[in-house]
């Protein structure tokens, strides 16, 4: 059995962090809490009966609502097609963080995702929902998790379900085919850094790539559950338990990515891991367009988000030397400013284009 890398905290560290989550996610929560993803967009709901319907938005771009089954609800997809209009061209999936991308904090309004991919010939897709989630299939329903703006679900969350069996099945037999011949890449944030090295691991070939930025692979140790459970309880009052039990339950080494990281040798995907120091860096200025003039957003990006990224920063260096000591390639990006935030997530994203454009071929 493989052991965990896990990286050891003192007393004072656990404190340092669990004030650093818990301020960053209230923080963040208070500042765009008004702001919807989807206000003002009026889509066709999916449901069981209709399991799919797509709404436009623009030539390229629509909303897709997808039923879930396992889940009983529908789910809204933001999609823009290919630059070469191909129903079959590769699929990019971009999952969003902690908010479920919610809050107007998602790829396609955070990032110039839409402009970055529009002279690709690859379709992004990006959920809306799963708020606090980390994407995972819970075991017990819990009252207070969410996945689409305060709507509770009255059966446990399978969003790793959804993500890997049913939107694919949904959107990609509408335009092409989901057969074993799709190509696929998926990357993620924060909280979906996490969960996407996940499904790659419990998913063997599904993706081709996949991209973690600043995520924390590292579920299990008493540092990954102080985060995992502050970031479930927060905002609503979730208990991670209901995903995969109390602290100690072997589930929770069943599903952590650095314990598996194995796992990725089946089928290996191309990988890219990065995480930067927490230190100010180019996006941390006033004149940076998300912080736009705000004094008190720059304040909690530098301090707030500059202690986040150093926790990212720790758990991205303990997968990247797993790797390593299973010969599991990756690309390891360790950059040496950058705090927990949109701007570099989007240099991320920039930078390891290559990386999926060879292996979705495109």
């Amino acid at each position: 059995m493989h052991r965990n890398p896990h990286i050891a905290f003192s007393r004072l560290g656990h404190l340092l962090l669990a004030v650093a989550v818990i301020a960053g996610t209230i923080m963040a929560g208070t500042s765009t809490a008004s702001a919807d993803t989807l206000r003002g967009v009026r889509y066709a709901h999916a449901s069981a009966a209709l399991p799919y319907r797509e709404t436009p938005l623009s030539p390229r771009r629509f909303v897709a609502s997808v039923w879930s089954r396992s889940m009983g609800t529908q789910v809204p997809v933001l999609v823009q097609s290919p630059a070469n209009r191909n129903p079959g061209a590769p699929v990019m999936y971009l999952l969003n963080g902690s908010t479920g991308g919610e809050e107007d904090d998602d790829w396609t309004h955070a990032t110039d995702a839409n402009a970055f991919y529009a002279r690709k010939n690859v379709w992004t897709v990006t959920p809306i929902g799963g708020a606090a989630s980390y994407y995972a299939d819970w075991r017990h329903v819990d009252p207070a998790a969410n996945f689409r703006f305060g709507v509770t679900s009255v059966r446990p969350l399978r969003w790793e379900t959804f993500l890997t069996s049913e939107l694919p099945a949904a959107f990609e037999n509408a335009h092409g085919s989901s057969g074993p011949g799709r190509a696929r890449g998926i990357a993620g944030i924060s909280m979906s850094g996490t969960a996407v090295v996940r499904l790659a691991e419990n998913h063997p070939g599904l993706y081709r790539a996949v991209g973690a930025y600043s995520g924390c692979a590292d579920t299990t140790s008493s540092q990954g559950q102080l985060i995992l459970r502050i970031i479930t309880g927060i905002p609503g009052g979730a208990d991670a338990s209901n995903m995969y039990g109390p602290p100690g339950d072997p589930q929770w080494a069943a599903q952590d990515p650095i314990v598996n990281a194995h796992k990725l040798a089946r089928r290996t995907p191309a990988l890219w891991i990065s995480a930067a120091t927490g230190l100010p860096g180019a996006h941390d200025t006033l004149a940076d367009r998300r912080i736009a003039g705000n004094g008190v957003e720059l304040a909690r990006q530098v301090a707030i988000g500059g202690l986040d990224e150093a926790v990212a920063r720790s758990c991205t260096v303990a997968l990247g030397q797993r790797l390593a000591q299973l010969r599991i390639p990756a690309t390891v990006r360790l950059p040496a400013t950058g705090t927990h935030s949109w701007g570099y997530w989007e240099d991320q994203m920039h930078q390891s284009w290559p990386m999926f454009a060879r292996a979705l071929g495109v």
